[in-house]
């Protein structure tokens, strides 16, 4: 009876993927009006600004991206690539024509020149994709602590040594970044419920003797540096990927937004508009991809029915934005606010394009 279930339950996730997929590839082509038939590369662009050179609606760019097979790498697009709008039986596509001209001079790098194309702006994610991250219930007890700082101060900041507990001895990483806990995401549905704990980065500190204790160097910090916080290697070395692809997330149930991240707004603000990080309340558990946009609905209201007394009556959710999904954890998500028709907030619903708005 158990394996029966089982492919049962497998049948139904394998149709309604493959029903998913069938919609997505039904979904009318929403060619920009006025569009170029071809355009050139430029270093400062983003590939979310290519597709809406194109598309009405950016994240529908995987369906007019043709990849050329010869192409190294058929998904990255450099500087200076020329794209062509192409039409193959009746729908519109968009393809790399020619070869992209390297300058070489000595005062210019062929690594900066041959650099892919980005999805979004790096310099809006890149602390969240080094720096900041979620851990789920448990986690953070898990992990290396500060027992000590040098002639015990009760805390610590840039320029000082401080001892930890609970590196592996097998642990090379030269960097680690210093964390408190933050406040717990609770799930919008069950406010018992902790979908994940906000890791809040203090500084960095460099390995200088590896032991039990270990000693750790600080080389900056932005906040106080306590006893009990704990240590996370970081890489900072390891270049920053945003080459995804924006996609209409398949995602088959709504969320929220239930946080805001982006560096400079104050704790308790709630309100957020365009190029703001959010936290979104689904995750990889759930299938969400790094580059998934979702819609973003303002609330309809509940009013009063002015003809019938006592009933009420909820009015329409209105699409308000849309955000993009750079960085999934388990139960949750950092998005990049893409668009804003106005002010946004948490507890707005996201939804997939695919979706019903209402």
């Amino acid at each position: 009876m158990k394996k029966i279930k089982v492919l049962f339950s497998l049948t139904i996730f394998i149709f309604l993927l493959f029903s998913l997929s069938v919609f997505a590839e039904q979904v009318p082509q929403k060619i920009k009006p006025g569009h170029p038939q071809q355009y050139t590369v430029k270093k400062d662009d983003t590939l979310w600004d290519i597709a809406g050179i194109f598309l009405t609606e950016p994240w529908y760019w995987p369906d007019i991206w043709k990849t050329n097979p010869h192409v190294k790498n058929p998904h990255l697009i450099y500087p200076g690539d020329m794209l062509k709008l192409i039409y193959v039986d009746g729908r519109a596509y968009l393809t790399r024509v020619g070869k992209r001209t390297i300058r070489l001079s000595p005062e210019v790098q062929i690594e900066e020149l041959d650099r892919a194309i980005p999805t979004i702006p790096l310099d809006l994610i890149a602390p969240y994709l080094t720096k900041n991250r979620i851990l789920y219930a448990g986690e953070y007890a898990q992990l290396p602590y500060i027992v000590g700082t040098l002639d015990q101060h009760i805390s610590a900041g840039a320029n000082n040594l401080i001892y930890v507990m609970g590196i592996p001895e097998d642990d090379n990483s030269a960097t680690y970044g210093i964390y408190r806990r933050g406040d717990a995401y609770v799930d919008p549905t069950n406010r018992r419920k902790a979908l994940g704990y906000e890791a809040v980065y203090l500084g960095e500190a460099r390995m200088e003797r590896k032991g039990n204790p270990s000693t750790l160097f600080i080389e900056k910090s932005k906040a106080e540096i306590l006893k009990g916080h704990r240590i996370i290697p970081i890489d900072n070395d390891k270049m920053v990927n945003a080459n995804f692809h924006p996609k209409a997330s398949l995602l088959q149930r709504s969320g929220q937004i239930i946080g805001v991240l982006t560096v400079g707004v104050q704790p308790g603000v709630t309100m957020v508009g365009d190029s703001d990080v959010v936290i979104i309340d689904v995750g990889l558990k759930e299938g969400v991809e790094v580059g998934d946009v979702f819609n973003i609905y303002k609330k309809g209201p509940i009013v009063d029915d002015p003809v019938r007394p006592n009933r009420q009556v909820k009015l329409p959710n209105e699409l308000n934005g849309n955000l993009m999904v750079f960085r999934p954890f388990n139960n949750l998500s950092y998005a990049l606010i893409m668009d804003a028709q106005s002010t946004l907030k948490v507890g707005d619903i996201i939804q997939s394009p695919y979706l019903d708005t209402h």
